[in-house]
């Protein structure tokens, strides 16, 4: 779809489509939200929100698309009213949200414009004070198989676990959330990567934890376990594999299976997809630095 989407976004049917992909996505969750209901999944109860609002502080990066950022804030405090948010943005105008700020759950880091993902993540992770952090993108909405909190009783019973991921619901495509993830998730074995992983890629832990190299980005971990890794501050846009090329080794990351949070990116936001493309000078960085950590690397094992 990537490349029919740049080429209507370039177009005069950009607003058109812009407009018709919103609506879609709109209806999609609404349709799993009431498809889950009638299956028997509920919202979280008085117990889960305490839990959740005592050990996790959801946080993300917002640029340059504040009406998402709104939402998912919203979305999730309807799912545990009262928990922490942190949100690091960096658009050209400042994020506002009416009524979060004040009641002391929502801190707004406001960074300068175009300050870059990692630089954005690496700010609201010094933050966080909770033993846990839930890391989101502003594209992506809790639903009522998102099961934080029995995805933060498994870290808690499991300490030789650091990160839990979620399966999506990726608008305008959605499948089975368990296979699509499945399926995508093979191939993040980070054989690539500098030290081997603790648990070998696609162990089954249980019938519903699976080890996995790399996860997508969203995900509850353990705070300290993040503050080992982090993110590096010159990588733009690219932090994705970056991050778990550092943590093989290191962090013990499992998918787990039954969960599903929505993800609605809009392929015909103009101004949003003329910033998420310009990563040539990631490219270049990362390329060099990955140069440098195998040569330091393999200087560490000579000695």
């Amino acid at each position: 779809m990537g490349k029919v989407a740049r080429k209507i976004t370039a177009s005069p049917l950009q607003p058109l489509a812009y407009i018709v992909y919103d609506f879609v996505c709109k209806t999609e969750y609404l349709f799993f939200d009431i498809l889950y209901a009638v299956k028997g999944a509920k919202k979280p109860d008085k117990e889960e929100i305490e839990l959740v609002k005592n050990n996790v502080t959801f946080m993300f990066k917002s640029f340059e698309r504040q009406k998402m950022a709104k939402r998912l804030y919203k979305n999730i405090q309807s799912y545990y009213p009262g928990v922490k948010v942190i949100i690091a943005d960096d658009s050209s105008e400042p994020l506002k949200i009416w009524g979060g700020e004040g009641n002391g759950n929502l801190e707004i880091i406001q960074l300068p414009f175009n300050s870059g993902l990692s630089y954005g993540l690496n700010r609201a992770l010094e933050k966080v004070k909770t033993p846990f952090l839930m890391r989101m993108d502003d594209d992506e909405l809790l639903t009522r198989r998102a099961k934080i909190g029995e995805q933060l009783k498994y870290l808690q019973e499991h300490r030789e676990v650091d990160l839990a991921a979620f399966c999506r619901l990726t608008a305008i495509f959605c499948r089975n959330p368990d296979k699509t993830a499945e399926k995508e998730y093979n191939q993040f074995s980070m054989a690539d990567a500098i030290r081997p992983l603790i648990i070998p890629h696609l162990t089954k832990l249980d019938e519903t934890h699976i080890v996995m190299g790399k996860t997508l980005n969203c995900f509850l971990a353990r705070t300290d376990s993040i503050r080992k890794i982090g993110w590096d501050d010159n990588i733009r846009m690219w932090d994705h594999h970056d991050f778990f090329f550092r943590a093989a080794g290191i962090l013990v990351s499992v998918l787990a299976k039954g969960t599903a949070l929505f993800h609605y990116h809009n392929f015909f936001d103009r101004n949003y997809q003329k910033f998420r493309h310009d990563v040539s000078g990631d490219q270049i960085y990362i390329m060099s630095k990955r140069i440098k950590e195998r040569q330091d690397f393999l200087n560490q094992q000579k000695n």
